[in-house]
């Protein structure tokens, strides 16, 4: 199970992997998420939600946008080992040639973007320029694969859209996807 488990993360960082994409709105899946991250992320961490309520519907992978999530929430999980605040959020936003102007590989346009934020730790500059790299990870040994933010990644690329990262030590982490 974990063979097969391992070769289905390295699909989806090599863009392998079939999506099954199907117009969804993402509102509606953060709300069935939410439940399933509360009893997940235990007692000492507040789960917030920040719905847009005009939010466009997407083309995208539900499945993978629910591992997405998952996987960002175990991580501020970790980064708040005392407790702290989870904050899921949706938005239509629209990339100008300014934004993209910054981020090569990315068109203008209308984007719906998803966003997790945490109050953990927080990433050093040179530590958030290597989490999309297969198995770099932050954790002790035997803590984790290094292939979650890589798979989410290759997900968010595979589906023609955009991840960016903002952090600070000590003042936790937010990742904010482009759809």
């Amino acid at each position: 199970m974990r063979g097969a488990d391992l070769t289905q993360r390295l699909l989806a960082f090599a863009r392998k992997q079939t999506l099954q994409p199907r117009l969804v709105t993402l509102n509606d899946l953060m709300t069935e998420t939410v439940a399933m991250l509360k009893r997940a992320l235990g007692e000492a961490i507040e789960v917030s939600v920040l719905l847009d309520e005009e939010l466009w519907p997407t083309m995208v992978d539900p499945s993978q946008v629910e591992d997405a999530v998952l996987n960002l929430a175990v991580n501020a999980r970790d980064a708040m080992p005392n407790g702290g605040r989870l904050v899921l959020e949706t938005c239509n936003v629209t990339l100008d040639a300014d934004y993209v102007a910054f981020n090569p590989g990315l068109a203008e346009g209308d984007y719906v973007m998803l966003s997790v934020g945490d109050t953990g730790s927080g990433m050093p500059p040179e530590v958030v320029e290597r989490v999309f790299e297969p198995f770099f990870t932050t954790k002790e040994k035997g803590k984790g694969t290094g292939l979650g933010l890589s798979m989410i990644y290759g997900f968010v690329k595979q589906s023609d859209g955009h991840i960016k990262i903002y952090s600070e030590p000590g003042h936790g982490t937010t990742v904010r996807i482009y759809l």
